[in-house]
């Protein structure tokens, strides 16, 4: 059964295991991402190798909503457990919200040129190799992201957040199988041209082979999903780049998700 069907701009789709997903990447999971009458939506971030499997409770400073009118507000509830987050807020305005992480600064590392190759240096009380020509120190940076709509969605609230920025074209709460769903992939605000893109599907761990696929960005840093079957998916990407004027590191390395839903 083919479970995805891709309309390419760029590159080729290819099916991937859901394993692939090496690095552990954040998500936010809502309860609802459409409602009528909800009044209150409770939302799960965690880090997962398996989504939407909790497995590192994400700590963020930066946790926030863009409520329908475009303004920036607090949670209204944020619980942290050790494998998840769990958040809620009120639903009390009609419209589209952004509820996400914000930027998030994680752990640091260093890598080290040895023979001509970048090697990492693990431990806090491991050394750098002697024979090493040169060294450079790097930190993660992360935005995981959901929309939810009361009512009719609305677009005051879709806007890039972070260097690495996702951009909806096409409304993330009206997807629908078959049809397709565009995002346009910025960094620092330019478009990020030929870039790997990665979508992964709850529920996909028990399809054989795992679901997955993986699809490169066109030369305006977009792409076009037509997503056959209906139900939750992570749309994530990570990307290397000199760190910003200031930073503690050299390098970061950024990595950027959205939660969406397919529907019929």
């Amino acid at each position: 059964m083919k479970l995805i069907r891709s309309t390419l701009l760029a590159g080729t789709a290819v099916l991937i295991s859901a394993g692939t997903a090496a690095a552990h990447t954040s998500y936010m999971l809502p309860s609802v991402f459409n409602t009528s009458e909800g009044e209150l939506v409770t939302v799960q971030c965690s880090f997962t190798e398996d989504f939407p499997t909790p497995e590192i409770a994400v700590k963020s400073d930066d946790y926030h909503v863009i409520l329908p009118d475009g303004s920036r507000d607090a949670f209204d509830t944020q619980t942290d457990l050790r494998q998840l987050v769990v958040l809620e807020n009120g639903l009390e305005i009609d419209g589209t919200y952004r509820l996400t992480t914000g930027v998030r600064h994680g752990r640091k590392s260093t890598r080290a040129l040895v023979d001509g190759e970048w090697v990492p240096v693990f431990g806090p009380d491991a050394e750098v190799p002697e024979e090493a020509t040169a060294v450079k120190t790097a930190q993660t940076e992360t935005v995981a992201d959901v929309y939810v709509s009361k009512g009719a969605p609305t677009w005051d609230a879709i806007s890039p957040i972070g260097r690495l920025a996702f951009l909806p074209k096409t409304h993330p709460n009206e997807i629908f199988s078959g049809e397709a769903f565009d995002v346009s992939v910025s960094f620092d605000g330019a478009p990020l041209a030929g870039h790997k893109m990665s979508v992964y599907r709850s529920g996909g761990h028990y399809e054989e082979p795992q679901f997955g696929i993986e699809q490169m960005t066109d030369d305006e840093g977009e792409i076009s999903l037509t997503i056959d079957e209906p139900g939750v998916y992570m749309l994530m990407t990570r990307h290397r780049a000199d760190a910003p004027e200031g930073a503690e590191t050299d390098e970061r390395g950024y990595t950027t998700s959205l939660t969406f839903e397919v529907m019929k």
